[in-house]
């Protein structure tokens, strides 16, 4: 399909799953545009004497001078025309495109430049065989069986701080903190099992990535301890005086960290896909609308997502985990 107010020159696929797209916006389209560059600027200039909106052209030039208006025009021209250039180059981006005009000036084309971050593609691994050789199944019973002196440990804890336990008829404290512990065991085998399929597939899994998921990811990671230290009443700038880093340090630790979440993230996804996996819409409801209960400030929208990629996440695992030898 072709557009007339624009034409892409090239097109090329760069490393990191990124692409670059060459082209030009028409110069008809560039002054059919130029009123609105104009207004805009009269809305948003603050000079004495004028109210914003009712500036004239010429006191604007004035004050602005050509080129301003010319950048103007060509923000709101590449702006319009950026899904259609997308489409007619046949790609899909990730975030925010990095856009750059190369050449504007009165009386030509303009021409540009857009980085855009494709999706990543990948051939998954052969997730079944790995999660059977990663040990396959839930872990049912705990690694060690539950001393005595567990169970005492924790009655006198339950004592010290007063805590009133709520049994039901016959039932013993200590056969209910027993079993417990026996279920908290279980937990710990249960989500070092799922760490480990993981870390198995992220290792087998060949994915380039656009560098903005993984920025993305290291900005998430951030705001999470940021709140996990605000939450023992700790300044953040406190913090990052105490351990003598700055947040671009304790990013560039966290990388490879962050580059392995996104590749588990993806790698769920694709699965989720291939073996049609879906968490149930009811589900999902019902639990957004606890945690906008709970926090009613939040962004639904944002929360929904949250519980779906958890939810299918979960979901996913267990898949894995029922792969049996």
């Amino acid at each position: 399909m072709a557009y007339r107010h624009f034409k892409i020159t090239k097109t090329e696929k760069l490393p990191n799953a990124e692409a670059l797209i060459t082209g030009e916006i028409a110069l008809p389209f560039l002054v059919e545009l130029r009123a609105e560059a104009i207004k805009n600027l009269g809305q948003e200039a603050k000079l004495p004497g004028f109210r914003p909106g009712h500036i004239p052209e010429s006191v604007l030039m004035q004050n602005f001078g050509e080129m301003r208006i010319l950048e103007e025009t060509a923000e709101i021209a590449l702006a319009q025309e950026f899904s259609n250039i997308l489409k007619e180059a046949k790609l899909s981006s990730l975030g925010r495109p990095e856009i750059s005009v190369t050449k504007l000036a009165l009386g030509i084309p303009l021409e540009f430049k857009i980085k855009i971050y494709l999706e990543p593609e990948f051939v998954p691994p052969d997730y079944k065989k790995l999660a059977r050789l990663s040990g396959g199944g839930i872990v049912k019973e705990a690694d060690h069986k539950i001393t005595n002196k567990e169970v005492q440990d924790v009655l006198k804890e339950i004592k010290k701080r007063g805590i009133k336990a709520d049994l039901k008829e016959g039932e013993k404290l200590e056969d209910k903190i027993k079993e417990n512990l026996v279920k908290e065991q279980e937990y710990r085998n249960q989500e070092k099992h799922r760490l480990k399929i993981m870390d198995d597939l992220v290792k087998a899994s060949e994915i380039i990535l656009p560098k903005i998921l993984v920025e993305h990811e290291l900005e998430k990671m951030l705001v999470q301890f940021k709140g996990e230290v605000e939450h023992t009443r700790l300044k953040w700038t406190d913090y990052l005086q105490q351990v003598k880093k700055t947040e671009i340090e304790i990013k560039e630790e966290w990388h490879d960290k962050a580059v392995d979440r996104v590749k588990a993230e993806l790698i769920i996804a694709k699965i989720a896909e291939k073996e049609k996996i879906e968490p149930e819409k009811e589900t999902i409801e019902h639990e957004a609308e606890h945690l906008l209960h709970h926090y009613p400030d939040a962004d639904p929208v944002r929360v929904r997502l949250y519980v779906y990629t958890r939810l299918l996440t979960q979901k996913v695992l267990e898949f894995l985990e029922a792969q049996k030898s």
